[in-house]
């Protein structure tokens, strides 16, 4: 497994706060350039600006496309190497010091998977997607199905397939990263999480000093959200819950 930490080249605060969380769980890592939103220059030929809209409901944020273009390198990175699984981390978190134990726990169990989501929010009491519990990996981590939406990019690991389908079928951005990866029907993958999550955001970081800063100016007006943006979530979780039933019930026959 090879470790990626994304970081932009001008935000060495989160740098240095991510190297002292390395080193706290012993991990070694590959350091990989952020592409920086604020030097990319539209139109580009990796973002839809009309799906965007309709899809997400909201002008373009510079900051999302550089993210979400920061992941796809990554990605063809990994791809690129001989290693079969990636650990990926974005450079606002922080980790629960069994996430060694719970990543190996996880590759462990029979249950197969092409990407484990690893990572919450900044509120550790607050788990997101609905998940369900499967198995129990270490302490109080399970390993877990979700069945709604569940944000943020912070920390994930994911295999070769995964990664590959990722670039194939994501090179085109009409939506920020984590609506785009959490579509397994659509990427032709399987997805799971831990719960509660062994990752999460650190506030100071990701909250107040974001670089994204994906705040409600940049919503559209509420009638073409409307028209667009509300039917594509309506059918969007209604095609996640049954994917994930028919996942789960999969998951229960065989495991």
């Amino acid at each position: 497994m090879i470790t990626y930490l994304i970081n932009l080249k001008r935000a060495q605060e989160r740098l240095n706060s991510c190297k002292k969380e390395f080193q706290k769980v012993e991990l070694e890592y590959t350091l990989v350039e952020a592409v920086d939103g604020k030097q990319i220059k539209l139109p580009h030929p990796n973002f839809s600006h009309f799906r965007y809209s309709v899809l997400h409901g909201k002008k373009i944020n510079l900051g999302e496309l550089g993210c979400y273009l920061s992941h796809l390198k990554v990605l063809k990175k990994f791809i690129e190497s001989d290693h079969n699984l990636a650990l990926v981390c974005e450079d606002d978190i922080e980790f629960n010091p069994s996430i060694k134990k719970v990543i190996k726990k996880a590759l462990n169990c029979k249950i197969k998977f092409d990407l484990l989501r690893l990572s919450g929010g900044s509120d550790i009491d607050k788990e997101k997607g609905s998940p369900h519990k499967l198995k129990n990996l270490h302490n109080e981590f399970h390993l877990s199905i979700n069945f709604g939406f569940k944000s943020g990019t912070g920390c994930y690991l994911i295999n070769r397939k995964g990664a590959t389908e990722i670039l194939k079928r994501l090179q085109i951005m009409s939506l920020p990263i984590d609506h785009a990866i959490d579509r397994d029907w659509l990427l032709n993958i399987k997805s799971l999480s831990v719960t509660p999550s062994p990752v999460n955001l650190k506030k100071e970081l990701h909250l107040d000093h974001s670089f994204i800063n994906a705040s409600n100016k940049y919503k559209l007006n509420f009638f073409i959200r409307y028209w667009g943006m509300v039917p594509y979530r309506f059918f969007n979780e209604l095609f996640r819950i049954i994917y994930k039933i028919f996942f789960y019930i999969k998951i229960k026959l065989e495991y």
